[in-house]
């Protein structure tokens, strides 16, 4: 697929989400819950950045800061310029028919006493001047566009299969016409075969429409088919990012490569050595000092524990945030 090369349609820089920690009668705040903690990426223009991680980790934290579902703490979110984190009011419900979300659960992320005339047209209906009969036109052109049929407007979710909703979620998303679409572990819930034909649908939508796509997920064979380039993030930070070919190819990071090592191989025959971490993942209320990764690392070093590492530059447009990086 060919990308334009243009200027970042998005650009995040040192963000940061923190949550307080409240206790006693009084809830008084005794800590941070760090989810995102210093974080910068941009993303161009018809351009897919996959960014994976454990659980627990802050992508979908990250991902919800970017669009002001959360109000981040800290940082720089340009939207085509655009300081989103200074927008409020009219400017901000503006500015996100521009930036959509389609979430993880096919289930409980439609409302089950909306129509899908109602649930995809909610858009249209706030940002449009359209009258209803316009509305229910350009609905139904759009679940054609996704791969349903236009009769569906007036039934339920619960009369759709998981796979059939999360096509209702991507026409929400879809609705707007957007330029960016966040995909938020979209296809997690879904069948291996139906996981495949979502993915194809967001890849033939990108082709048409230009979208640039934040695809969040945890299974790196999904991140590599559908990415350009790819963010691996650990505790709150991005520990590695690389085009998606140069990531899987030659990972450089111990925390990218113990994830990879872990990827199941389709073939009985082939035996895969798993580089099996020590320890546990710290909570990110208390998070160690110096590099994050460290009390895991295998290759770990003194100076791990005391300074945070650096951004390395190991290959075009391959960094790496790591001390022992040669």
């Amino acid at each position: 697929m060919e990308k334009q090369e243009n200027e970042p349609i998005l650009e995040v820089k040192g963000l940061k989400t923190h949550f307080p920690i409240k206790t006693g009668i009084f809830q008084r705040t005794t800590g941070w819950l760090k989810a995102v903690d210093g974080v910068s990426f941009s993303l161009r223009p018809g351009e897919t950045l996959g960014l994976v991680g454990e659980s627990g980790c802050g992508k979908t934290t990250c991902a919800r800061s970017i669009i002001r579902l959360v109000e981040p703490t800290e940082g720089e979110i340009r939207f085509k310029g655009r300081d989103v984190k200074l927008l409020a009011g009219a400017e901000l419900r503006a500015l996100r028919r521009d930036m959509q979300i389609i979430f993880q659960d096919p289930y409980a992320s439609l409302n089950p006493r909306m129509s899908v005339a109602s649930i995809v047209g909610e858009g249209l209906m706030i940002h449009e001047s359209l009258s209803r009969a316009q509305i229910r036109k350009r609905v139904g052109d759009i679940l054609e566009e996704v791969g349903l049929s236009r009769r569906y407007v007036n039934r339920y979710p619960h009369e759709f299969s998981g796979g059939q909703r999360q096509r209702i979620g991507v026409a929400r998303a879809l609705a707007l016409n957007p330029d960016f679409i966040i995909c938020d572990e979209a296809v997690s819930a879904l069948d291996v075969s139906i996981q495949a034909q979502i993915i194809n649908l967001l890849e033939d939508l990108q082709d048409r429409h230009g979208f640039a796509y934040l695809f969040i997920a945890h299974d790196l064979s999904v991140v590599e088919h559908i990415s350009d380039r790819v963010a691996v993030m650990y505790l709150g930070k991005i520990v590695e990012t690389a085009p998606s070919g140069e990531l899987y190819s030659n990972p450089r990071h111990p925390y990218t490569s113990a994830l990879l090592s872990a990827v199941p191989v389709p073939d009985p025959s082939r035996r895969k050595e798993i580089e099996r971490l020590r320890g546990q993942v710290p909570t990110l209320s208390a998070l160690p000092f110096g590099c994050r990764f460290h009390p895991r690392c295998p290759k770990r070093h003194p100076v791990c524990e005391i300074e945070e590492p650096p951004a390395v530059e190991v290959g075009p447009g391959h960094v790496v945030y790591c001390h022992r990086i040669e």
